[in-house]
């Protein structure tokens, strides 16, 4: 199907207010949810326990974009302050330099002849040194550790993503979350091809579907 319907294509702002719309939307439809709970029942009557996954998965999917903006904001300062391991190989061979980033490259490119042997051992020298300043650094500044919770939020999100499509939705307001997953797990991709337009007139549609009163 080819996206020749340009009504259906949304700028970049709006696409982000719709996101952010239906977040909202759906939370309040979680804390309908909330205060009407009971003890004995877990859940009232036509309560959909999609939209408590849907919680759980936001919460995860929030985690993991404020953890990846840390991570992100932690390199760059890491790499301006010691710049990235590597040294600039130059061979007789070949015109210009080669960067490496490990001793294997090392290895690899200045191979076994007997001419390069103390050109290979000054390069790895450097190296060591150069990975030596920046663990210190990055011990210092925590960016391995950010890098590992990035990791494990990640993982969070996708099991949360998994329980959450694993789940029949009940109503409206849950088959809208499971569709603001699949948009918000999308915002990166392109904005103006199928499937994205499409989906998010859809979202439209449940959100209107969903806010009017009961009977109309």
């Amino acid at each position: 199907m080819a996206d020749s319907d340009n009504s259906r294509t949304l700028p970049v702002v709006t696409r982000r207010r719709l996101l952010s719309t239906s977040a909202a939307w759906l939370a309040a439809q979680v804390a309908n949810i909330d205060e009407s709970l009971h003890p004995e029942n877990g859940l009232p009557d036509g309560g959909d326990p999609t939209l408590m996954l849907w919680q759980e998965w936001w919460t995860a999917h929030d985690q993991v974009e404020k953890l990846c903006r840390k991570q992100q904001r932690l390199e760059t300062a890491l790499i301006g302050a010691v710049g990235f391991p590597h040294v600039d190989i130059a061979l007789p061979d070949q015109e210009g330099v080669v960067a490496a980033f490990t001793m294997e490259e090392i290895d690899r490119r200045f191979g076994d002849a007997p001419e390069n042997v103390n050109a290979k051992m000054c390069a790895k020298v450097v190296l060591a040194q150069l990975q030596a300043a920046w663990d210190e650094r990055d011990e210092r500044l925590g960016y391995s550790r950010a890098k590992q919770a990035e990791r494990e939020a990640f993982a969070m999100r996708d099991e949360r993503l998994n329980d959450l499509f694993a789940l029949p939705a009940h109503t409206v307001a849950g088959a809208a979350a499971k569709l603001h997953a699949v948009l918000a797990m999308g915002e990166d991709s392109p904005g103006d091809e199928f499937p994205w337009p499409q989906i998010r007139a859809v979202m439209t549609d449940l959100l209107s579907l969903g806010s009017r009163p009961s009977g109309t």
